[in-house]
């Protein structure tokens, strides 16, 4: 009697997906992740009630800005993504799994396709969420405002998926440290690159993804001479295509150089 037939890559890929969308749901990232977004648009959402209409959009916006652009693209991918290769080490069960007839690869790619899904699920339940809570007492900015919302969301989407690809990058790297440098890159590459003037911010795909998001530059957008007030150093603009591009090919850098690795590598327990 002949053996089964292996799976094809994708047919892995969604065993693997399934076996993690469950531990997910069972787990405890959801609710955490859920705590999250309510302590983030818990506070706009109670102020734009009480503004008017003009104080509530703005009100809705730096929610937006300050909750989802500044904390919680940042926070959603580290919990949901930068663990997902080292508790398979950890629980013995990464080795279990290389065992089967299924390429590495697709394992990585099943554990980032439920991690970045379960994060995007989360954002965008709170986006919708503040939208709908922070417009209720103006119905008319609740339409109006709609496009802005998701024209933001789609940006915030977009570098989520980044920054999931990036922590699967340093999980696959470096599993046992993989939160650790997750954080570091993401604060110091992303985060504070941002705020910088010049070309140095277009390191970071933070700035891309404000501008997609129609969102105001945050740090030293221009500095200027004090003494004479000229401009010495400002930040370019880029057409909005152009910052789309950028971000995507990271993402399909970071999730490409993730998957060869998992592939090619052995990972053992205390090292990668």
């Amino acid at each position: 009697m002949s053996a089964p037939p292996a799976p094809s890559f994708f047919g892995a890929t969604g065993a693997v997906s399934r076996l993690s969308l469950l531990r997910t749901l069972r787990g405890r990232k959801v609710r955490v992740a859920s705590v999250a977004v309510a302590v983030v648009i818990l506070f706009p959402a109670v102020v734009a009630l009480v503004k008017e209409d003009a104080e509530t959009a703005e009100v809705v916006r730096a929610g937006i800005d300050w909750g989802f652009f500044r904390l919680l693209v940042f926070l959603l991918p580290i919990l949901f993504v930068s663990g997902v290769v080292s508790e398979e080490v950890e629980g013995r069960t990464l080795h279990y799994l290389a065992m089967r007839p299924v390429p590495r690869a697709s394992i990585a790619l099943g554990k980032y396709a439920v991690g970045t899904l379960s994060a995007l699920g989360i954002l965008w339940a709170g986006l919708l969420l503040l939208h709908l809570v922070g417009f209720a007492a103006s119905p008319s900015l609740l339409v109006d405002e709609l496009g802005a919302t998701v024209r933001a969301g789609g940006a915030a989407s977009l570098l989520l998926m980044n920054y999931c690809a990036i922590c699967l990058f340093w999980g696959t790297l470096v599993p046992e440290a993989a939160g650790l440098l997750s954080v570091v890159w993401l604060g110091f590459i992303e985060w504070f690159l941002l705020l910088l003037p010049g070309v140095v911010r277009f390191v970071s795909m933070a700035h891309f993804a404000r501008e997609l998001g129609g969102l105001d530059r945050p740090g030293w957008d221009v500095l200027r001479n004090p003494l004479t007030g000229q401009v010495v150093v400002q930040v370019p603009d880029v057409e909005l295509w152009v910052c789309g591009t950028v971000i995507g090919a990271e993402w399909i850098l970071f999730l490409g150089l993730s998957l060869l690795i998992m592939q090619v590598s052995q990972l053992r327990f205390g090292k990668a």
